[in-house]
């Protein structure tokens, strides 16, 4: 009787010195975890500052046209790309979905414009959406 007991005694001493050692190690990971998640987290913000920056940049310089349909529509698609690219950044897969759904109401508004526009207007207007496209690709 004596021997199952001190089984039993070392069997539940080993057992709890080894939980508490795996408890050290998930803590450990989790701690880990947390700090990756935040970082991760501040990078994304970094990024999605700076992306803002960008399309401020790009906002400054929206042309004018004789039209107000049409600088009323580069306010629209300036506002789109924006958003695309914050969404992009961020990495919101639903709201990209929905975004891109507009983009195609977008090319059919710009499509009618263009061919409505003076040449130096329609050129203004293709320049300026070729180089939002080029900043939502990077």
């Amino acid at each position: 009787m004596k021997k199952l007991f001190l089984a039993a005694a070392v069997l539940g001493v080993v057992s709890l010195s080894s939980c508490k050692s795996e408890k050290e190690k998930v803590d450990a990971k989790v701690e880990s975890t947390q700090e990756n998640v935040a970082n991760t987290v501040e990078e994304q913000v970094e990024a999605g500052k700076e992306t803002m920056d960008q399309v401020a940049d790009v906002a400054k310089d929206l042309p004018t046209f004789s039209d107000p349909k049409i600088t009323e529509f580069v306010g629209k698609y300036n506002k789109w790309a924006a958003d695309m690219k914050l969404a992009a950044t961020a990495g919101d897969a639903n709201k990209l979905a929905e975004l891109t759904k507009q983009s195609v109401d977008f090319q059919k508004e710009l499509q009618g414009f263009t061919q409505t526009l003076k040449p130096e207007d329609a050129k203004k207007l293709q320049d300026w959406t070729a180089e939002i496209q080029k900043q939502l690709n990077k």
